[in-house]
């Protein structure tokens, strides 16, 4: 006689995001991105989905599609402004002062004003 076989069982993944409702009606997502390198914090892709008939429905496909976007790195991984970055580049840049000082005035004149609080 045979020994009897034992079906394996999956271990029960984690859900890697989350479905809230808002006092509005409306669906958050959340899914978990990582820590944001600058700010060394938790960073979460979010979405809002409009409450209606298929509002269940529709936050299960965002949430998949945040999981996926998730996997494939398509996500930018800081919440950092422009404008923090560029900070951040100038006092750890090794070059001369003068050329540390034209780099600041550059991006005063023309980075700044037109993309520094754009993440």
């Amino acid at each position: 006689m045979s020994a009897p076989t034992q079906r394996k069982r999956k271990p029960r993944q984690r859900s890697r995001g989350n479905i809230e409702e808002l006092p509005s009606g409306a669906l958050r997502v959340r899914v978990y991105a990582g820590v944001d390198p600058v700010t060394g914090r938790r960073y979460d892709l979010k979405s809002v989905v409009p409450a209606g008939p298929d509002a269940e429905r529709d936050a299960q496909r965002e949430l998949t599609r945040l999981v996926h976007q998730v996997d494939e790195h398509r996500h930018p991984r800081t919440n950092a402004t422009v404008n923090q970055l560029l900070d951040r580049y100038l006092e750890r840049s090794k070059v001369g002062r003068k050329t540390k000082n034209r780099y600041r005035e550059l991006a005063d004149m023309h980075i700044r004003p037109l993309i520094g609080k754009t993440k």
